[in-house]
């Protein structure tokens, strides 16, 4: 017998809600490099994406080249990134004088002025500016340019991006800042290196803080800590006890040899404040904006009351909870008394405290949290004594 469809008496209709996706990244780096001096199978007109070193040699750099030696050091890491993004900083091309210090040539007849042309590079902001254009990347590191202008520059943007900054440095005498009160921005001294003379410093420690950040972007926001990580490649410094209190002093990081280890040693931004912190930090605030978001998004609309409030409050629970698992938030402990300390907790207007006007701009406010960071053993001291 035939059956009538039952849309004439039941209409039923599915929809599919697809989550909102967190494009953020808390382990991709930029290098910023020359253009090649030569050309290559392939042209760099943006911001691209490479898996190995041996990759720009495609684009016309040489195993020479800063860029080539700089990935090599990155990826030479363990762990190591996937891929790093390449930005090429482009030259701007402006026309002068040459001759002495007036801009002129003299001559056995007069003065003539002979023209030249010179070589700038446009502003790193307006660089970096350009790549986030481009690319979703979170660490940054310039290979080729160390002056004082262009480090500056990077730095002051990372602050304003809300991105990681590394830079290292090899002449002790010649550490390009000297405004410590950046969060977003570490250094790395990394000259003097143990078994070198002066003259004969190896080249990829000019890559150490870009190698640090490599390797420490390996694990996730939470799980690790900066100091003491074994490095690739890169020679530890060898240093006196003045320099090593004047370095740590300026929260310069290092990297030394102890016990038979080729070691990091520190972990801090400019400011003082650690890496790990920051970086845990960003993580929280981009996964609890994204969770929120979500609510939002896949309700077809979450009321004024308790109950939608609730769905809000969930979130933050969620994202601070996955930080806990991870590591990153401290775990429910308990003092001598026995009273509980929680690693998080989160605060939430209840709907009937809300004024009407606040109701009814659909804005909540009063969200808040707090949670204690779980942090990390670095130095650890031992009293004890022996009997017979």
């Amino acid at each position: 017998m035939k059956n009538n469809p039952l849309d004439d008496i039941i209409k039923c209709s599915v929809e599919i809600s697809s989550p909102a996706s967190n494009d953020a990244t808390f382990d991709s780096i930029l290098l910023v490099v020359p253009e090649p001096k030569a050309a290559g199978e392939k042209t760099m007109d943006k911001v691209t994406a490479i898996s190995q070193a041996d990759e720009l040699l495609n684009y016309g750099y040489i195993v020479n080249d800063a860029a080539y030696t700089a990935a090599l050091a990155a990826f030479s890491q363990s762990p190591s990134p996937d891929l790093l993004y390449i930005c090429i900083r482009k030259e701007m091309e402006e026309t002068g004088t040459t001759g002495e210090e007036s801009g002129t040539e003299v001559s056995g007849t007069g003065e003539e002025t002979r023209e030249r042309s010179t070589k700038t590079y446009e502003d790193i902001r307006t660089t970096l500016s350009r790549a986030k254009a481009e690319a979703g990347f979170y660490g940054i590191h310039l290979t080729s340019f160390r002056d004082r202008e262009s480090i500056q520059g990077a730095i002051e943007w990372a602050e304003a991006n809300e991105k990681l900054f590394a830079f290292e440095y090899t002449d002790y005498s010649a550490c390009p800042v000297k405004n410590s009160s950046y969060y977003r921005s570490f250094c790395m001294y990394s000259g003097t290196a143990d078994g070198y003379g002066a003259d004969e410093q190896p080249e990829t420690n000019q890559y150490a803080a870009l190698a640090w950040m490599a390797k420490c972007f390996g694990y996730d926001p939470g799980t690790e800590t900066w100091h003491l990580k074994e490095l690739a490649s890169i020679v530890p410094s060898a240093l006196s006890a003045d320099q090593k209190r004047e370095l740590k002093a300026g929260h310069i990081n290092m990297f030394l040899r102890y016990a038979g280890c080729n070691c990091t040693i520190g972990g801090h931004t400019l400011a003082g404040e650690w890496i790990d912190v920051i970086r845990f930090r960003d993580w929280v605030k981009t996964e609890m904006q994204n969770r929120v978001f979500n609510v939002l998004k896949a309700n077809r609309k979450v009321p004024f009351t308790d109950n939608g409030i609730g769905l809000i409050e969930g979130a933050m629970e969620s994202t601070l909870k996955d930080g806990q698992d991870i590591g990153g938030i401290a775990q429910t402990e308990y003092d001598s008394d026995a009273n509980e300390i929680p690693g998080f907790q989160v605060y939430v207007p209840l709907a009937s405290d809300l004024t009407e006007a606040e109701r009814k701009s659909r804005k909540l406010s009063g969200c808040r949290y707090k949670a204690k960071l779980a942090g990390a053993i670095h130095i650890v001291e031992i009293e004890g004594y022996l009997i017979f």
